[in-house]
């Protein structure tokens, strides 16, 4: 009788824990062209590079001086182009987008563009005024082009509606981030910052299944059409299947968008695509930089640091064409405690500790080598391809071993 009464009594405590609120969700509008104040998620946006129109591709009648690329929107590649539709113009004139998809430029998928040229220090930029349309879904977005003298143009469609929350502990925001015009879809994701945080970015998105944790509770939501349901549980941290599931996803959607110009990029940085690569992946650790620094020094190895972040080109270079080299793998993996610490994962201030102070880095990627007292023997600036890496990390090693 005892042991019910004290599971009774716990399962009181459990559900006392729990705060469910239910709140108003309202469709608010991002401006992209200022910054705003407080905003929970950055507006999601796709880019498409402008180069010369290829021969498959149906020019529409009277255009001229033309430049195409494709803008991916959710799973669809979608045509783009810019050109001059009145010949005499001193500036392209037109912009099209395939919006259905059907390999065409109806009259109904051109605008009118007005661009402007301001010659600034490094040379000429012009730019368009923002161009207001809507997918067929009702997804509404903004369009800009920008040309900077010596390179491509480009075109951004920039998705400006999410649905906002508010709870005491901070602002969420859903994303229709597979882009069909509705909110609460299972490819949608969704984000809250704290009072005193920063908005989350398209890779600090969370999926709607997956809890977000701020001032000591895991926050997760459900959608009931014009409201949401919003559960708080007091936790000690963040759930590290949910950190991980993030991380596997971040990395994911750099690598894909990566791999289609594998060939050019190796061949302006003069990689060598023959080395092999990695079989088994680096043992990554994902710890604080105290606990880093005391398992370098309970396993008496010198603690190699990255500072990244989910936002960060070159950090997931580093992933791409470095770490999965095979030489690099095996002595990060056999040699060091192999530490990444992630801005948005970051829960202690470790970050800006180890970057600014430790590392005296002014960006990232951030990396450096350890003893075992934190001192730091050899830092690694920016990214570096695998041969050049090696030698940093051989010079890490060295110092470590001849203190």
């Amino acid at each position: 009788m005892l042991h019910l009464a004290a599971l009774a009594g716990a399962l009181a405590s459990a559900a006392a824990a729990l705060d469910v609120q239910t709140v108003p969700a309202t469709i608010r509008t991002i401006d992209p062209t200022t910054r705003q104040a407080s905003l929970p998620v950055s507006p999601m946006s796709a880019r498409a590079n402008l180069s010369d129109v290829p021969a498959t591709v149906k020019l529409p009648e009277g255009m001229t001086e033309a430049v195409y690329g494709t803008v991916k929107v959710g799973k669809r590649d979608h045509g783009v182009i810019v050109a001059k539709a009145d010949a005499a113009a001193a500036l392209p004139d037109t912009l099209a987008i395939d919006l259905n998809g059907d390999g065409a430029f109806g009259a109904d998928e051109r605008m009118a563009l007005a661009l402007e040229t301001q010659q600034r220090e490094r040379g000429s930029v012009t730019t368009s005024a923002p161009l207001h349309g809507a997918l067929p879904s009702g997804v509404k977005y903004v369009a800009s082009y920008v040309k900077t003298e010596g390179r491509p143009a480009t075109l951004s469609l920039t998705f400006t509606e999410y649905l906002g929350a508010s709870i005491a502990a901070g602002e969420i925001a859903v994303v229709d981030r597979d882009l069909d015009g509705k909110f609460g879809s299972a490819g949608d994701a969704w984000a809250m910052m704290a009072k005193d945080g920063r908005p989350a970015g398209e890779y600090g998105l969370m999926n709607l299944d997956e809890s977000i944790f701020i001032a000591g509770h895991r926050h997760s939501i459900q959608l009931a059409g014009e409201l949401m349901n919003v559960s708080s549980v007091a936790a000690d941290g963040p759930d590290p299947a949910v950190m991980a599931a993030q991380r596997a996803r971040v990395e994911h959607l750099w690598m894909e968008r990566f791999e289609p110009g594998r060939k050019e990029f190796f061949e302006q940085r003069g990689l060598d695509a023959t080395r092999p690569l990695a079989t088994k992946p680096i043992a990554w650790h994902y710890l604080t930089y105290a606990d880093a620094i005391a398992l370098g020094a309970k396993e008496k190895k010198p603690v190699f640091i990255d500072v990244m972040a989910f936002w960060c080109v070159w950090c997931y270079r580093m992933d791409w064409c470095t770490y999965c080299d095979a030489e690099v793998a095996q002595v990060l993996s056999q040699d060091f405690i192999a530490v990444k610490i992630i801005q948005e994962q970051d829960l202690v201030g470790d970050y800006d500790l180890v970057m600014k102070e430790k590392l005296q880095a002014r960006g990232i990627p951030a990396m450096g080598v350890f003893d075992a007292e934190g001192k730091v023997l050899h830092t690694i600036g920016g990214w570096k391809k695998p041969e050049d890496f090696l030698k940093d990390l051989a010079e890490g090693k060295a110092k470590f071993a001849g203190q």
